[in-house]
């Protein structure tokens, strides 16, 4: 990625319940003071600027800003967090491009492990401010992607490992390192448990988290994802999360990235993507 300019956007700690949330910082790219902002959810492991939104940045309607927020669970801190902190995190920014910058649209966009928190962010129980859209790309199980590293028996048994510890009222406790060998860093049981995208969840339970979803949703799923076991049909899984939420809701923009890998690494997808995102906010 070339050299580029943000305006950084620093949002104080603030008074929870029980202690007080973290000092968070949101980057603002150009053009700046837009009177739109679509939310750029980083995925596993990764963070602002970790992402090249070239051609994303480049597509958008002229009144859209890319915004990303650096959130508990960002870099290596994702395993150590929560979607519930995803969601208080977001709340912040939200707040603060409505109440504070007058933002008039905000969308928000989940790339893979990001996806879980746009969709745990309309779910939520705490009913953070209302947003404009959704857009989920790269939506995947994180438990479902360690089958391409591990055996499914040694999967089955760090799941059963880390229900345990959420029976136990441990939910925050850390995994033991053999049951998560694939991380350089600490994942707690409720973590590594919690997961809106298995194939394996069922009608019932997918209609509880996309049936929920009442503003304009994107599903873009990456055509090639290494990350997807062979075993999961995608198209019937994507054609079951577009059932699961309200009729209406899946945009008719919603398919698969042509070609595309998990990262969306090739030039050709992600000007593809880019001009799928940038169709679906000049639609709502």
């Amino acid at each position: 990625m070339a050299p580029f300019k943000v305006v950084v956007h620093p949002l104080a700690s603030e008074p929870t319940d029980s202690s007080h949330s973290p000092s968070l910082t949101a980057y603002e790219s150009e053009p700046f003071s837009s009177p739109n902002a679509l939310v750029f959810i980083h995925g596993l492991t990764a963070g602002p600027h970790t992402t090249d939104l070239t051609h994303l940045q480049a597509a958008l309607p002229s009144e859209y800003s890319i915004w990303e927020l650096r959130m508990r669970s960002s870099y290596s801190g994702w395993g150590y967090s929560s979607l519930d902190n995803d969601v208080q995190d977001l709340t912040r920014l939200v707040r603060y491009l409505r109440e504070d910058l007058k933002i008039k649209r905000i969308v928000l966009m989940g790339a893979s492990t990001g996806c879980q928190g746009a969709l745990e962010y309309n779910n939520h129980s705490s009913q953070p401010p209302r947003v404009d859209g959704y857009i989920l790309t790269s939506p995947v199980s994180d438990r479902e992607a360690a089958n391409a590293l591990w055996s499914s028996e040694a999967l089955a048994e760090s799941l059963a490992v880390a229900k345990e510890l959420i029976d136990q009222g441990k939910e925050c406790a850390t995994m033991p390192k053999e049951h998560v060998p694939f991380f350089a860093t600490p994942v707690t049981a409720a973590r590594w448990w919690k997961d809106n995208f298995a194939s394996d969840l069922s009608d019932e339970v997918l209609a509880g988290k996309f049936g929920r979803v009442d503003k304009p949703l994107l599903i873009l799923p990456a055509e090639k994802d290494e990350m997807v076991p062979a075993s999961v049909d995608k198209q019937l899984l994507l054609e079951r999360w577009s059932t699961a939420a309200p009729k209406g809701v899946v945009s008719e923009l919603s398919g698969f990235i042509p070609d595309a890998d998990h990262v969306v690494s090739s030039s050709e997808a992600q000007k593809w993507l880019a001009e799928r995102v940038a169709k679906f906010l000049s639609s709502i």
